[in-house]
């Protein structure tokens, strides 16, 4: 794991919460109190989870971001949220018109749990279950994939964020996906910025997405003892167009990313409790602990929550720390 503690100036920045879809929105929204609010999930009413809540999903104005109607048909909600951020974040940093090669652009990116549209994907299992309610393959391979549309297996395809970006916004360097915890997309802006201070690429664009909001991903999350009752799922992605402190990108609204860091959080003890976390009677580790500043802010955004974090710490003064489902803790310093 690089752990060189590296430096890197943001020149451009991309956001898309439950409060707004941009930073500047997101930022005034929560500067005037808003919050994220929890609503029942349909699809979970009358099972273990009904007590689970989920943020509304943020308005977003695809046409605007992407004009190519056939391009949107391969799009996932993972890819359209990112799509929209790294849109933001590229017109902000402008890489192509300083200069900077679309070679010597990377391309690193945080995806959270795939999902298919929950309307698409009940009718899917439906027909794929035999006479007594079992799931079949063989009525999968017959009938339940006849109720879908070819083009929905791409949604299901965790490199699809990265791949639509990538084409979108022409970058040809090197790329990464990392899935699908916080930690991975904190280890994503990690390897970007080693990439730059290595002199491998001359611009990072670092995208995260995730939809825990969506039944199915809830349903993950909540079985694994990853996210509580008490906590909101909500989609959200952020986009960070990243280049090295001695680079020649302009200095307005920028920051400045200091002692990136991410390390294994101490080993607890199993809590011996299978219904909380999954662990116990298998000899299997607990749950991790852990802490997202922004979920009372925006809601558990998993995968998207560290870009989150980088993006929206320094304007709200929150804690630059974010403790993971997969036992590690992300620390930075912005300036």
């Amino acid at each position: 794991m690089q752990n060189a503690r590296p430096e890197v100036l943001v020149t451009g920045t991309g956001v898309v919460t439950c409060l707004g879809a941009s930073l500047e929105a997101t930022l005034d929204a929560a500067r005037r109190g808003g919050r994220v609010r929890g609503i029942p999930v349909p699809p979970l009413c009358g099972t273990p989870y009904e007590g689970y809540t989920a943020a509304g999903e943020p308005e977003i104005d695809l046409p605007a971001h992407v004009p190519d109607r056939r391009m949107r048909k391969f799009m996932s909600r993972h890819a359209e949220l990112a799509a929209v951020a790294a849109r933001q974040a590229l017109e902000e940093a402008a890489p192509h018109t300083r200069g900077i090669a679309a070679e010597r652009m990377g391309l690193y990116a945080g995806v959270g749990l795939a999902a298919v549209d929950i309307r698409f994907s009940t009718g899917l299992l439906r027909a794929s279950l035999n006479e007594t309610g079992a799931f079949s393959l063989g009525r999968f391979a017959r009938e339940g994939l006849r109720t879908i549309h070819p083009l929905w297996s791409f949604h299901t395809l965790a490199n699809m964020p990265a791949c639509i970006v990538s084409i979108l916004e022409g970058i040809k360097g090197d790329n990464g996906i990392y899935t699908p915890w916080e930690d991975q997309t904190a280890f994503a802006l990690l390897e970007a910025a080693h990439a730059l201070a290595r002199g491998d690429i001359d611009c990072a664009v670092v995208v995260a997405s995730d939809t825990p909001a969506h039944p199915a991903s809830l349903v993950e999350l909540a079985s694994a003892g990853y996210i509580s009752p008490h906590e909101i799922a909500a989609s959200g992605a952020a986009c960070l167009v990243l280049e090295r402190p001695d680079s020649g990108a302009p200095q307005r609204p920028c920051s400045r990313l200091r002692n990136l860091r991410l390390e294994a959080l101490p080993a607890e003890s199993a809590q011996h409790d299978p219904k909380k976390n999954g662990s116990g009677e298998f000899g299997l580790p607990s749950a991790p602990r852990i802490h997202d500043p922004l979920a009372p802010l925006i809601g558990r955004t998993v995968a998207a929550a560290p870009l989150l974090l980088a993006a929206l710490a320094g304007p709200l003064g929150l804690p630059c720390r974010l403790d993971g489902c997969g036992g590690h803790s992300f620390t930075f310093e912005v300036a």
